[in-house]
């Protein structure tokens, strides 16, 4: 046993699939099977079961991977306690939901530490609300930022208290519509929502609504079936420019970001609000803390330009 094959465990049970995590860990995945099956064979235990979905852990599986997340976290901790030049890294590991008003805070955050001369050990992932939760759970994050529609915050608020989560609510918002300044409708100051049956839907592929299972529906009421689905967030601008009537429904952007991709938001009324939410397991430290502190301003400016829409 090693290591490199307690790492291959933890992102296996991340992403529940051995195919995705060996192209995440940039390997084979006959290599990544084998060494598994290694793996499992020098612990006389199977850690995972196959299924048609992919792979889930055992029940052994469960309790191997908390003493393998465990042991990878001491491990980094100890490389930072002793780095060669004696300075700590500024570290935060966070998920986030695909929101431009957060990975723009991220961004600005990383260069301000860069800038200082400050080693830095940052990890910042995109992904649905329940990898959210399970990442900052199992202490793979610090901090997650989870977002759902108002009706299901009971939902999340038992799910973060079930795994020992703190959770604080950022801000509530209507999402708005993101489109191109040349956009058909782009010169409304509000676009009624019948108006976009006729053009193009631009969604997440890779992510679904996650509902309380009483709560299931076919299909969110905020989606066409007239729609272009897009597993890549930076495509999602480009196609926004060239494919002629496109639009997507987002969280409130930044002015510069807009500025920078030629894009225009504009609001529509409808009947789902929605909230961000942090959550940690443990106290942040004081990057987690400066970071938090620059989305919450950037927030109070995105408040001021873009009211909730009720």
């Amino acid at each position: 046993m090693n290591l490199q094959q307690l790492k291959y465990a933890v992102e296996i049970a991340r992403v529940g699939s051995i195919s995705k995590a060996a192209k995440n860990l940039y390997m084979g995945q006959p290599n990544l099977s084998k060494s598994i099956k290694e793996l499992e064979a020098e612990l006389g235990q199977t850690l995972f079961s196959r299924t048609a979905r992919g792979v889930q852990p055992t029940r052994a599986g469960e309790d191997f991977l908390g003493y393998a997340r465990s042991i990878l976290s001491q491990v980094e901790s100890l490389s930072q306690l002793y780095r060669k030049d004696g300075a700590p890294a500024a570290r935060l590991h966070m998920a986030a939901p695909r929101a431009s008003y957060i990975s723009n805070a991220f961004s600005a955050f990383a260069a301000q530490l860069s800038a200082t001369g400050t080693a830095l050990d940052l990890d910042y992932r995109e992904t649905n609300s329940m990898d959210i939760l399970h990442a900052v759970a199992s202490g793979e994050a610090e901090l997650g930022i989870l977002r759902c529609q108002d009706k299901h915050a009971g939902y999340f608020e038992t799910l973060c208290g079930e795994n020992g989560l703190h959770a604080e609510v950022l801000w509530q918002y209507s999402m708005v519509l993101l489109m191109s300044e040349h956009h058909p409708l782009a010169a409304l100051g509000e676009v009624p929502y019948h108006l976009l049956r006729q053009y193009p839907e631009i969604v997440h592929g890779d992510l679904t609504p996650v509902l309380p299972a009483e709560q299931q529906t076919p299909s969110s009421p905020l989606h066409s079936a007239n729609r272009i689905a897009v597993y890549e967030r930076g495509s999602q601008f480009d196609l926004l420019r060239r494919v002629h009537g496109c639009y997507m429904w987002v969280s409130p952007m930044p002015f510069e970001v807009l500025a920078r991709e030629e894009l225009v938001q504009k609001p529509c009324r409808t009947e789902n609000c929605y909230r961000d939410i942090a959550i940690r397991k443990a106290p942040l430290g004081q990057p987690g803390l400066d970071f938090l502190r620059a989305l919450q301003n950037d927030i109070a400016n995105l408040v001021q330009t873009v009211p909730i829409i009720k």
